[in-house]
């Protein structure tokens, strides 16, 4: 058992030699029984050939290059036939959908929906400019916190402190 632990190498390559060999004995053997299949008999070489001129006289006819043959037989029919061509194809008019009563009442919806949102917008632009006027005005508690906060963000401690302020006590970040 030391022996084949110390000559792995030698012993995977005695095993790949065999397997090698009987791989051809194996294929000379089954080259022989494919060689006595294939030649079973006159009958089944006659029908493989008609088979084959079937096949070949289908494709040329498919591709226009042979007339198109009935076939009398019933046995010589080994496919289904062809499917017909398209011969040509014909544009489809398709007209417009006659306006219905949804259509006006979605329309009507729409201008009301759009009539809101300008009345929204304005009002937003109002509340804006009023709370600008109070916050702007003199002796206001907005303008007296601005006037107390400016100094201290000329340093670089005092802007520090008013990110994290607003970090803190600003609205969430997924309001923003």
């Amino acid at each position: 058992m030391e022996w084949i632990l110390d000559h792995l190498q030698l012993v995977i390559f005695i095993a790949i030699a065999v397997a090698a060999s009987l791989q051809r004995m194996k294929k000379a053997a089954g080259g022989d029984s494919a060689r006595r299949q294939a030649s079973t008999g006159p009958e089944e070489d006659e029908r493989t050939r008609r088979i084959q001129e079937e096949i070949r006289r289908r494709i040329l006819e498919r591709r226009g290059l042979a007339p198109v043959a009935e076939a009398d037989d019933s046995e010589s029919r080994a496919f289904p036939a062809a499917p017909p061509r398209i011969e040509e194809v014909r544009p489809v008019r398709v007209e417009a959908p006659v306006a219905t009563v949804a259509d006006e009442t979605m329309d009507a919806e729409y201008r009301r929906q759009q009539e809101m949102i300008e009345r929204a917008r304005v009002a937003l632009e109002e509340a804006r400019k009023s709370r600008a006027a109070v916050a702007a005005a003199p002796g206001s508690a907005a303008a007296e916190a601005t006037d107390r906060a400016l100094p201290d963000l000329h340093s670089r401690g005092g802007l520090r402190r008013a990110v994290v302020l607003r970090e803190v006590l600003g609205p969430p970040i997924g309001l923003r």
